[in-house]
């Protein structure tokens, strides 16, 4: 049993890592603003729920004395990329200054940190993004995950401590708190609505389960003992916002309509994402287990 915080672990991918942590044993601590986590997505004690912002550099250090951990997976972060874009300070200041807060607060005990990074760290590409691809982000996310990137390996060769970096591609499921493709779809359907309207209908996304991302999670932090490494987190999978809306619909035994709607359209927005996994699962055997349509037909039920 190790005493490992999680922040963001009250989000849509940290209270799931917080499950995985939980099911093996682990004294599982959470830092989290509840901006867009929520309370009902954590089973734990009360004492163990810590609610503060990474940008109270005060606070952090009082908090993470406390708790002394030995393990640390930051995830807390601003990361809708509509948001960022129409909040571009706050997204600096939580994303990048509120890393280097965590970092300065990180007590003695701390042996090995995982830092949440984004496939939006690449340039545009058709094909696999490999960890080795250059970093040449096209958006205020994509940089403040980069600076995030360079901090956390920074810290590591300065501390002599373990980093491991995963840079996470699109995840689905249950508790998702940000308004991406699914949960907007979902929204619709719920309401009875069969000919849905939507934004860009082209980019082809590779789309993870969340209960396979938290584990892919475990496996790169257990993986790397000693100095930094960084691992793709995805499915190796492509699925277009089209082909997402007929397995809605065969999962519903419905024929769904699409209307594009201009209003909804990113006016940058990149064609493909597909993660290249091989790195991560020859190093550890992890792989996703979990296909896209069963996840929408969970979704749906």
């Amino acid at each position: 049993m190790q005493r490992v915080l999680v922040t963001g672990g009250a989000g849509f991918i940290g209270s799931h890592v917080v499950d995985e942590l939980v099911a093996r044993g682990d004294d599982v601590h959470v830092i989290d603003n509840f901006f867009n986590g929520r309370r009902e997505h954590l089973n734990l004690p009360a004492d163990r729920v810590h609610e503060g912002d990474l940008r109270d550099a005060a606070w952090m250090k009082e908090t993470l004395a406390k708790i002394a951990p030995e393990r640390v997976f930051h995830l807390a972060a601003i990361h809708f990329i509509p948001y960022c874009n129409d909040h571009p300070t706050e997204a600096v200041m939580i994303n990048i200054q509120g890393t280097q807060n965590l970092l300065d607060a990180l007590p003695g005990s701390v042996e090995r940190i995982f830092f949440a990074s984004t496939a939006a760290v690449y340039p545009p590409k058709e094909g696999e993004h490999l960890e080795t691809d250059p970093i040449d982000p096209m958006d205020i996310y994509g940089a403040t995950k980069a600076a995030g990137e360079a901090l956390v390996r920074g810290w590591g060769a300065g501390s002599g401590k373990a980093v491991a970096v995963g840079r996470l591609f699109n995840a689905v499921g249950h508790r998702e708190t940000n308004p991406h493709l699914l949960p907007d779809i979902m929204d619709q359907l719920n309401v009875g609505v069969r000919t849905l309207h939507l934004g860009n209908l082209d980019p082809r996304r590779d789309f993870i389960d969340a209960r396979d991302m938290a584990r892919a999670i475990l496996a790169a932090s257990d993986y790397v003992s000693s100095g930094a490494d960084v691992f793709n987190i995805g499915a190796n999978k492509q699925y277009s916002v089209v082909e997402v809306v007929e397995m809605f619909g065969k999962g519903l035994g419905e024929k769904i309509e699409i209307v594009q709607d201009p209003a909804r359209v990113r006016k940058v927005e990149r064609p493909s994402l597909l993660a290249g996994i091989g790195k991560l699962s020859n190093a550890t055997g992890w792989k996703p287990e979990i296909d896209l349509q069963q996840t929408l037909n969970e979704l749906l039920a």
